[in-house]
């Protein structure tokens, strides 16, 4: 295994988000390599980073453009002492924890578009996926969380069809971006957060989600695989359900891909 630039932020000990940091040069995806990990028994908070994801993939089984070296690709697996039920809220908590973290090197540009992307100035810069997986009495063993996010990305590198769409910290702030010292930020704010949610659920880091919630107050059409639902964003409910003003009072959506005209779907 290459030497792992990120073991200095390991916090030494089971049962925090960082605590062990592997490291790899090229995978097909950390998730992948985190399922198999957590299946061998890897601790509460085991983080797995890779410079390189060949098979990146976001929500719904979208590719992932991964170029290597200047992104953190990272995947946490997670122990929750939770009902099933409150496992979709983990990626909407690590949103948030995301999002606190980028604030200290992108301060006042961050966005979240519900329910998973992360933006900066109204881009793209990263997308969060959580996996939940059971164990032979279908019951929940773990939950693997992965975090992308495009950090020193030059914009000359940004896929052409992709650059009215995507941006990195780079690009969004014109700065090179400490990427270790981001991760480290990362996992701090998810540990707590997390810690937050099993206690509280996902009420607690609702304001937060809110206040960084993109295209509030817009007219959007939420598409999941049973229904189109059109409305206005007005904000979230205590549950992480994406509330929707369509003129006969308010729905709760519960999952889908929200698009607007102009933006990034």
């Amino acid at each position: 295994m290459p030497v792992n630039p990120y073991q200095s932020i390991e916090t030494g000990e089971p049962g925090r988000i960082g605590w062990r940091i592997h490291y790899f040069d090229e995978v097909d995806t950390t998730q992948r390599i985190a399922a198999e990990m957590a299946r061998q028994g890897a601790a509460h908070g085991t983080v797995i980073i890779a410079e390189l994801q060949t098979a990146g993939r976001g929500r719904m089984g979208r590719s992932w453009h991964s170029p290597p070296g200047v992104s953190l690709y990272s995947t946490t697996i997670v122990r929750p002492q939770m009902p099933m039920a409150r496992v979709p809220h983990l990626s909407l908590i690590a949103g948030v924890a995301a999002a606190e973290a980028l604030e200290t090197v992108a301060p006042g540009i961050v966005a979240l578009k519900w329910p998973n992307d992360i933006w900066l100035n109204g881009r793209k810069t990263g997308g969060i996926i959580a996996e939940a997986m059971t164990d032979s009495s279908q019951q929940l063993a773990a939950v693997l969380i992965g975090i992308g996010i495009n950090v020193n990305l030059a914009a000359e590198a940004v896929p052409e069809d992709l650059r009215d769409k995507a941006t990195s910290v780079r690009i969004a702030t014109g700065r090179i971006c400490d990427r270790t010292a981001l991760a480290a930020a990362l996992f701090n704010r998810l540990d707590s957060r997390y810690i937050e949610a099993e206690s509280s659920g996902f009420a607690a880091a609702r304001p937060t989600y809110e206040s960084y919630l993109a295209l509030k107050g817009k007219r959007v059409t939420v598409v999941d695989a049973a229904s189109t639902t059109t409305g206005v964003i007005m904000g979230i409910d205590s549950d992480g359900a994406l509330l929707l003003d369509g003129g006969n009072g308010l729905n709760r959506i519960l999952t889908g891909d929200v698009t607007l005209e102009g933006a990034y779907r």
